[in-house]
């Protein structure tokens, strides 16, 4: 190692330096291998979101950035169609498009589909860099080292950035911590004013670029102005703060305003209005401070607070602002999660079970409530920032599972936090010049030797988190096992992708195919045909009339799909096909359930508890599953090798 050091001395770098460099660059090699696994099953992009972001891509490398803006998608949404721009974000398809095209100029020849297939491990990569820096600004460089390791090897994070999950949240993580990190190095009054307004300008562009890629965006918003208050209250507050929150937000503002799907909306929406009502509270506090005794300070901006508040409240009533989303709220509120059964349904916003925290993060998680011990017994503003992101995030991933992403930052940061302060006393031990050690052989009781043996054996205690993590990555994807994870002769099912095939190849480009709205994204994008609701479909009539084309009757279900001018309807289902009483729990013969409750039905008359009745047995869900159809409506055009998709010709 000193040879190395010796001579790389010529890039006049010190030992030091070196090593931390290497120490991040072997982490992000260590981030790559853990997130490309799944590519032992082949090139195929998992979950159903990454499609339609891959078919937006392609659209923008051959149309141009303009003619996104003007699109309107007739596969989506049949028979309305679909406005891109106003139902979708650019940011993530507009960013794997450029780092085509600059691919393309340096002579890389690769396709499109690979780019995005790819571009999950390069956000992932620059997250794992920027929480670096982050955490060395935090508690020095051990800090910053162990936080790019926790990410690195974050179940949470890994799930969302490995190959072939292609989706808005590749650009989120990396967006929010690079929105944090840019923003605190502006809030620092040593700093010269002007290099602070950079850092605060930088940050508002990334705020922007934040927005204009990730709904969850709002979170960023919320913890910028939590900090502030939380800053005024404790007294860390200083005028510094206020002129970057100023700054940022009104970048990052004037850059939502362009984006088509969020507009002057956003802002009106009473979290968004909360921000220059809270700036506007800031500048009277700003100016009473100086005027006044604290006492009356005090009682004057508390009474104005309340009253602000009680304002956005009322004007939110009134409906003169708009107020939060049933999602967003929901997050807040998960009791409101039961207003909207489709809300209910998807997988991804039911709260979780407490030992998924452990699952995913292991000693990370303990390590990360020592951290935030820490960080109360000198509250300063960065350490301030990380207790309110832990907490805030902590209590977010409780309620809706898929934001144990978004926990998976500060996780990270507080792990390496209390790590380091753990750790601090031991290196110290281990580090004693020789003449200390002949003075005194212990330092808090405990040898030189024991400082060693305690400080490896809570290294090796992170290596279950490890292991935790290929196993999480080495799975495949969902098209690469066609949404069934089990093994069939020694290879996981093909049928959707036959099925997709068969559709694309054989079906007129006319063709309007029916299924549950999961599959709507694959349908479009890999069959290249019309479908009548996707994941992002607004019209929740719609969704509840193909969940009753579903749970009626065949001809009642026929009436309706002559309605809409319906060729075929798709099916999937996952019986055993070594054992057809056995049904595994990933196919419509689960979903019909919520097919139920979203189509305003009632479950009841479908199952009474113990078996299915006679109503179950007439849907046309259970009759087309079981090869059951009338043959004056339905005609079996099409079934998969093992038979779980089924596609059935709608005969007038």
């Amino acid at each position: 190692m000193k040879g190395v050091l010796g001579y790389l001395s010529f890039l006049r770098l010190g030992r030091r330096r070196v090593l931390e460099v290497s120490a991040i660059a072997l982490t992000l090699v260590l981030a790559v291998i853990l997130r490309i696994l799944p590519i032992r099953w082949g090139p195929y992009f998992t979950a159903f979101d990454p499609l339609f972001q891959y078919r937006v891509t392609e659209y923008v490398v051959k149309n141009g950035f303009a003619a996104w803006n003007s699109w309107h998608d007739t596969l989506s949404w049949y028979p309305m169609g679909r406005d891109i721009s106003q139902s979708s974000f650019p940011g993530l398809p507009f960013s794997a498009a450029f780092a085509y095209m600059v691919l393309q100029a340096l002579g890389f020849k690769a396709s499109v589909y690979d780019v995005c297939l790819f571009f999950p491990l390069f956000t992932a990569c620059l997250a794992c860099i920027s929480i670096h820096f982050l955490g060395k600004d935090l508690g020095g460089r051990g800090v910053g080292l162990f936080a790019a390791f926790f990410m690195a090897i974050s179940s949470a994070f890994i799930r969302r950035t490995s190959f072939g999950f292609f989706d808005t949240e590749n650009i989120g993580i990396f967006g929010m911590t690079t929105t944090v990190l840019l923003f605190l190095r502006s809030v620092e009054e040593e700093k010269p004013l002007e290099r602070s307004l950079l850092y605060a300008a930088a940050a508002g562009l990334m705020l922007g670029y934040l927005y204009a890629s990730w709904g969850a965006s709002r979170y960023v918003t919320g913890i910028l102005t939590l900090y502030l208050f939380a800053s005024l209250v404790t007294g860390l507050y200083n005028r510094r703060q206020l002129t970057s929150y100023c700054l940022t937000m009104g970048i990052g503002f004037a850059v939502a305003l362009m984006v088509p799907k969020l507009g002057i909306g956003f802002l009106m929406s009473v979290e968004n209005v909360a921000v220059p009502g809270f700036t506007v509270f800031l500048l009277i506090y700003e100016t009473l401070r100086t005027r006044l005794s604290p006492r009356t300070v005090f009682l004057t901006v508390s009474v104005l607070f309340v009253l602000m508040v009680a304002g956005g409240l009322a004007l939110s009533a009134l409906g003169l602002i708009n107020p939060m989303r049933v999602k967003f709220l929901s997050v807040l509120d998960p009791s409101k999660r039961s207003v909207s059964p489709l809300l209910e349904s998807v997988q991804e916003h039911k709260k979780p079970a407490w030992s998924s925290f452990f699952e995913d993060f292991g000693l990370t998680l303990g390590f990360a409530v020592l951290g935030s011990i820490f960080s109360l017994r000198k509250v300063e503003d960065r350490t301030l920032f990380a207790l309110l992101f832990f907490l805030s995030a902590l209590y977010f991933a409780g309620s809706m599972v898929r934001l144990d992403l978004i926990l998976s930052i500060p996780m990270s940061l507080m792990a390496a936090y209390g790590l380091k302060e753990l750790l601090t006393p031991f290196v110290s031990i281990m580090s004693r010049k020789a003449e200390r050690r002949r003075r005194r052989r212990t330092v808090f009781g405990l040898s030189r030797e024991m400082g060693a043996v305690f400080t490896l054996f809570i290294l090796i205690a992170t290596l279950p988190n490890v292991w935790n993590a290929a196993s999480t990555a080495y799975i495949p994807t969902t098209l690469a096992t066609s949404g069934v994870p089990v093994m069939l002769g020694g290879a996981y099912p093909q049928d959707w992708l036959q099925a997709l095939a068969w559709m694309r190849d054989n079906l007129p480009d006319d063709a309007v195919v029916v299924s549950w709205w999961d599959y709507g994204y694959w349908i479009e994008t890999m069959a290249n045909k019309t479908t009548l609701a996707d994941g992002a479909t607004r019209i929740q009539h719609q969704i509840a009339q193909i969940a009753r084309i579903m749970m009626y009757n065949q001809s009642g279900s026929h009436e309706i799909l002559e309605r809409y001018g319906a060729t075929h309807i798709l099916v999937f289902h996952t019986f055993n096909p070594n054992r057809p009483t056995e049904q595994w729990p990933f196919g419509d013969n689960v979903k019909w359930a919520w097919m139920a409750s979203i189509g305003g039905l009632n479950e009841s008359d479908y199952f009474d508890g113990n078996r299915y009745t006679d109503k179950f047995t007439q849907t046309t869900l259970n009759n087309l599953m079981n090869r059951r159809a009338d043959p004056d409506l339905f005609r079996l055009a099409y079934s998969s090798e093992h038979g779980f998709v089924l596609i059935y010709e709608v005969d007038y």
